[in-house]
């Protein structure tokens, strides 16, 4: 008993230094003194787990506010609610105060005292102890960076529960409280640039930015295995009129007139290899910037997959490895209806297959009158022209269409953009208003790619390239977070045509880039769960410099129905912590706002510290 009783004195979260008489009571108040030491246990507990429970939500209040008197009164009402029935709120004291914990970064502390009135004061000759009691929280002294990866697909336009609020509004308000969350809890740390967060919006792509054209990282001269699917520059397979003075040359082709760069003056000894092994230096090369420029039409900053197996890797992008180059989206202008043979389920059909500045090309038995060869005048690239895209008035039939205008929300606009319908992405930055602005601007279109927002969500965060502004992984004390959220499935719209589906960042359905790497036959849309689930597996294997996982992802499966396979899907992607606990979410309505909460005060890491 008096052993206990001495480690309970030595305790340094209070000051029981009257407890010292029990000590020199005789035997008959022993039990007088057991009774005391009880009801200080007690009483001690009870004013530490509110005091605890007070501290944490304060420094998640944090958010909310700076105030010094109004985060005062919430810590003090939180602590109030939190206490025992035997203890009167008004008989303790208490206290808020700012500091720095013993790695340099910001804490909140809050005191409490309070004086324990004894029952058996008279046999221990001791009226009352008082208790003198702390709570220290601080955030982890880390560097975090955070990657907000949204569905802005066209099914979150739609209601969610019985609100007057779309899914993209009630997802654009929650991730904008995290990210103000966020912040206002990197103030705890003395880190430089302590929070950085990146913004991915994603349908049925992802728009990088059309700034980036030129970039090194993108297949600039058409030399990847997929940049030239549904193009035939040389006439010669689908008789169609070749490209001027055009050839083709190791992993790409060339003709006499393009308005793409080189790679300007002073070449590195690599890039000097390069013009060796490809011939860079005699004329240019030909490729979807070519067809861009030759109509006169910007490229919207929407990019396709990767060829398997880079489409679920983070492999830097290297010339002398074309496949793992990022290219461009170009939507092929698909085949008008010339014949009653030809069918007429094409539906991007914005260029007269048979233009050409002067005179046409010929319409003869040999480019028309059946389904392949209407097909064959897909591939040819000399229609892509400025006299070519059909007038108003020519597009005023069924399988003509104004190359501008808009098909609708989930297609976007007829012409090479078909498909790109989100806003660019935001690449890491430490500052609070660029990030609210790129969530702000989001809106609901296009069909659904999860994989392709998961992996430049990877991107915008991993050290290489195409974006460098991540940490290395060799960098201590620093967390990188995913947070993935979808209302549905992966989806590749089909077509009735023989290219089997929509222009997707996947190609066409009939060359089955999706079916890459799969040992089995996969559904298209079985086949993108597969990568999606590969990519994230590659994620959350890489390690960084603390021999932890360098990533955690944390997923949201919002209004989607039971059953649905992505549920499944997400489950699976999602990291775990360490209590084995899954950081998944399946939520509906307005509980978007609790889980973007719950995972905001993960990625904090707000904890007790004294």
């Amino acid at each position: 008993m008096l052993i206990r009783f001495r480690e309970f004195l030595r305790d340094t979260g209070a000051t029981y230094g009257p407890l010292f008489a029990i000590l020199t009571v005789p035997l008959f108040g022993t039990a007088a003194a057991a009774v005391e030491y009880s009801r200080l246990v007690d009483a001690k507990s009870n004013i530490q787990n509110a005091l605890d429970a007070a501290a944490l939500a304060t420094g998640k209040e944090l958010s909310a506010s700076s105030d010094r008197a109004y985060l005062e009164q919430y810590a003090r009402n939180f602590f109030d609610a939190n206490l025992d029935n035997n203890i009167k709120p008004g008989d303790v004291k208490f206290l808020l105060d700012f500091g720095t914990s013993a790695t340099g970064g910001n804490t909140v502390k809050l005191s409490a005292g309070y004086d324990q009135k004894t029952v058996m004061g008279k046999f221990i000759g001791v009226e009352d102890f008082n208790l003198a009691v702390s709570a220290t929280v601080a955030a982890g002294n880390r560097t975090v960076e955070v990657a907000i990866v949204i569905d802005n697909s066209g099914s979150m336009d739609s209601y969610t529960g019985s609100t007057s609020d779309t899914r993209i509004e009630r997802a654009k308000l929650a991730a904008t409280n995290l990210i103000t969350a966020l912040h206002s809890t990197a103030a705890l740390s003395n880190k430089p640039d302590p929070i950085k967060i990146s913004v991915v919006p994603f349908g049925s792509s992802v728009n990088i930015g059309s700034q980036y054209r030129g970039a090194p990282w993108m297949d600039r001269y058409g030399w990847s295995s997929v940049h030239h699917e549904n193009f035939d520059w040389l006439g010669a397979d689908t008789r169609g009129d070749p490209w001027p003075n055009s050839f083709k040359t190791g992993d790409g082709y060339k003709g006499a007139t393009t308005f793409t760069e080189t790679l300007g003056p002073n070449p590195t000894a690599d890039q000097l290899a390069m013009f060796s092994v490809y011939s860079l230096g005699t004329t240019q090369w030909l490729s979807r910037w070519t067809l861009y420029d030759k109509l006169g039409v910007d490229w919207a900053g929407c990019v396709e997959m990767r060829p398997w197996p880079y489409n679920v890797t983070d492999d830097a992008p290297d010339e002398l490895v074309p496949d793992t180059l990022i290219v461009p989206m170009f939507a092929p202008d698909e085949p008008d209806y010339v014949h009653k043979k030809e069918d007429r389920d094409y539906r991007n059909s914005y260029l007269n297959d048979y233009r050409r500045p002067g005179p046409d090309y010929p319409l003869t038995s040999y480019t028309s009158q059946n389904f392949t060869r209407q097909l064959w005048r897909q591939s040819w690239t000399a229609k892509y022209n400025v006299d070519a895209p059909w007038t108003k008035s020519e597009a005023r039939t069924s399988t003509r269409y104004q190359m501008g205008r808009t098909r609708s929300r989930d297609f976007g606009d007829w012409g090479p953009n078909q498909g790109c319908t989100t806003d660019p992405i935001q690449v890491l930055t430490n500052d609070k208003q660029t990030a609210i602005d790129a969530v702000d601007g989001m809106d609901a279109g296009g069909y659904t790619n999860v994989q392709a927002g998961l992996v430049w969500g990877w991107r915008t965060l991993s050290p290489g390239e195409p974006f460098t502004g991540g940490r290395g992984y060799d960098v201590p004390e620093n967390d990188k977070y995913i947070i993935l959220l979808t209302d549905g499935n992966n989806t590749y719209p089909s077509q009735s045509t023989w290219n089997e589906t929509e222009y997707y960042p996947w190609g066409y359905g009939k060359e089955e880039r999706v079916m890459g790497g799969l040992t089995t036959w996969q559904s298209n849309v079985g086949a993108m769960n597969i990568h999606t689930e590969q990519a994230c597996d590659n994620i959350k294997a890489i390690v960084d410099a603390d021999g932890e996982a360098a990533y955690k992802i944390f997923t949201i499966a919002y209004d989607v129905p039971n059953g649905s396979s992505v549920k499944d899907l997400l489950y699976s992607c999602a990291s775990s912590n360490s209590a084995g606990t899954k950081y998944y979410y399946d939520v509906s309505g307005d509980a978007i706002a609790s889980a973007m909460q719950a995972i905001g005060n993960e990625i904090s890491d707000l904890r007790i510290s004294e």
